[in-house]
């Protein structure tokens, strides 16, 4: 299983309504090796959420949803953490 944490270096569940409550109710992050989810706030009203790679060698990879989108960034997400994309 892999280790998932918050933005205040805290355990994450890796399951859909963990991530969910973290990103909405917690901090708004949750990091893994190498691959993040994270709320983007672009004004009062516009809220995204940022999926991104990064793998050291290459420039950051990002997937950027609006918040209603959530399961889609989720796919995207679990996707970078099994190394599929």
């Amino acid at each position: 299983m892999t280790n998932l944490i918050n933005k205040d270096g805290l355990s994450v569940s890796n399951n859909p309504k963990a991530i969910h409550e973290e990103l909405f109710r917690g901090t708004g992050s949750v990091m893994g090796a190498g691959v993040s989810i994270f709320m983007q706030n672009e004004s009062i009203t516009e809220k995204f959420i940022v999926a991104s790679k990064d793998n050291g060698l290459e420039p950051p990879t990002n997937h950027r949803f609006v918040a209603s989108r959530y399961k889609e960034a989720l796919v995207i997400f679990q996707q970078y953490l099994d190394n599929k994309v």
